[in-house]
């Protein structure tokens, strides 16, 4: 007979490189699944997209069976060159379809002109073996990375947001399937940085989400550096429609703190009695990856090792998500509630 178990935590819930964390399940097996970017500043083998696996969303299998390479098993067509999988996405599309939104930096790159960096979206039965991806769209530089699914409840429709290089966060709607941009639409702005102002020169790692009961949009966005901070999310109330601009000014609901800093590219999930969870990354202090100590990493030297943290989140009285404290957490704390078998 299934019960309920409670659990408890202490960030970080995954210490090794695991930047831009992107959660889905639980699986058919009962794993919740977790992937995250893989590049070439993280130690080797290099994967297509890391995957690991959890019953109780603290503790984590790394690289579990079927997942040694990645959530990718077999190679992706013009990608090998360079080393970089960038912020994926995963949603469980049904019993057995499984989607997988991701950036990738192509064989054919430009660094400058249409054919930058781009989003894709691959399929599978299971939460990993995804393969045979279908390239979304391509942009300029930076500016085609970091997809968001997004489901609306009140519509019934799908949509795709993305977007970072300085350029605006972009939305366009997907078919029922999720794996095309409906015929004839056209992506449109929802929020634009200001290159004039240090501050809000860059927004990236966007993530929506619905209140819990009112299933108004939240929009999760990060600024402004992910490398040299300040690094911070803020949240956004959404617009009427999804690809309406975001007209409300923007709340911080991750920021530094003593002990965790440049906290961001956030995404949320549910536990076991619908409790919601923000799994995030952050860096400890100025902690580097191992081996990056020679890099110039905007103005720093080494790559900040970016791990997965995360908090309760919840909604205050004008339907806005915050987590207790405004910054990650460094001591144990209740975790979500898991079904046991």
């Amino acid at each position: 007979m299934a019960t309920y178990t409670e659990t408890s935590y202490c960030n970080p819930t995954i210490a090794a490189v695991w930047p831009d964390p992107a959660l889905a399940g639980p699986d058919r097996e009962g794993f919740y699944w977790c992937y995250a970017t893989d590049d070439e500043h993280e130690p080797l083998p290099r994967r297509r997209f890391k995957a690991a696996r959890s019953r109780d969303l603290v503790s984590w299998e790394l690289n579990p069976a079927g997942a040694e390479c990645g959530a990718f098993p077999q190679p992706i067509p013009n990608y090998g060159r360079y080393r970089a999988c960038w912020a994926p996405d995963v949603r469980r599309m049904g019993s057995a379809a499984w989607n997988l939104y991701g950036s990738l930096k192509f064989d054919d790159h430009q660094e400058t002109g249409p054919d930058g960096h781009g989003i894709f979206v691959a399929r599978s039965t299971t939460p990993i073996g995804f393969r045979n991806p279908i390239i979304l769209k391509r942009g300029p530089g930076f500016t085609v990375i970091d997809p968001c699914f997004y489901r609306s409840t009140r519509l019934g429709r799908n949509f795709l947001f993305w977007g970072s290089g300085h350029a605006p966060i972009k939305g366009q709607e997907l078919t029922a399937d999720g794996t095309a941009f409906v015929a004839g639409s056209e992506p449109t702005d929802i929020l634009s940085p200001d290159p004039a102002d240090p501050d809000d020169r860059l927004w990236e790692g966007v993530h929506v989400i619905e209140h819990p009961t009112t299933h108004d949009p939240i929009v999760l966005a990060s600024k402004v550096d992910t490398w040299k901070g300040p690094y911070r999310t803020y949240a956004f109330r959404g617009a009427p429609h999804p690809l309406d601009p975001l007209r409300s000014r923007p709340t911080c609901l991750l920021a530094e703190n003593d002990v965790w800093n440049r906290c961001g590219n956030a995404f949320v999930l549910p536990d076991a009695i619908g409790q919601l969870w923000i799994f995030f990354h952050a860096v400890r202090g100025d902690a580097i990856i191992p081996g990056t100590e020679h890099i110039d990493a905007m103005g720093r030297r080494g790559v900040p090792l970016r791990q997965m943290c995360m908090e309760r989140l919840h909604f205050d009285a004008a339907g806005l998500p915050y987590v207790n404290g405004g910054s990650p957490s460094s001591t144990e704390q209740p975790g979500p509630v898991v079904l046991r078998a």
